[in-house]
């Protein structure tokens, strides 16, 4: 049985590349809201983090390591010849969230218990994925040339940086 339409309606193409760039900027807002939320919770420069290009390349970056990020951060002490730093990471964030070291100095970074994503850290710059499940873990640093190295939870929604200068 075969269902024989009287009236066609066309689309005008006008009408469909409006519906895509309003589609398009809804999504764009969407997302910048997003970032701009994250960041704002994590601590960090929220502008900074909604204009920062999600494609970034993986590792190391030298171009940054003075930028905004490295104002807001905490520095590491220094303690028998190697920098020390506590994160907290039990309350879904990390505080700090950006870690400031000196180049050419070994570094310890001690990360504390936490439960969920947060119960992993791990970063593919650095080297290092630590359990934080069942308790508090430090995690040794070789010395490191300037740039910005990131680390991050188990599914790498809540981030941050250690920058070295």
């Amino acid at each position: 049985m075969a269902i024989k339409l009287k009236h066609r309606v066309k689309k005008d193409p006008a009408e469909t590349t409006r519906y895509l760039i309003i589609g398009a900027l809804v999504a764009v807002a969407f997302f910048g809201a997003y970032r701009f939320a994250e960041a704002s919770k994590a601590g960090a420069d929220p502008t900074a983090a909604v204009l920062a290009s999600s494609a970034a390349a993986p590792g190391p970056s030298t171009s940054g390591a003075a930028g905004s990020g490295a104002s807001g951060g905490s520095a590491a002490t220094l303690q028998g010849g190697v920098q020390k730093i506590s994160v907290d990471a039990s309350q879904g964030s990390y505080k700090p969230s950006v870690i400031q070291l000196k180049a050419g100095v070994p570094a310890e970074i001690t990360f504390s218990q936490a439960s969920g994503c947060m119960g992993t850290v791990q970063s593919s710059d650095l080297g290092f994925q630590e359990d934080l499940s069942s308790g508090p873990k430090t995690v040794k640093i070789k010395a490191l040339q300037p740039g910005t190295y990131g680390f991050a939870c188990g599914m790498n929604m809540v981030q941050g940086q250690v920058v070295v200068q």
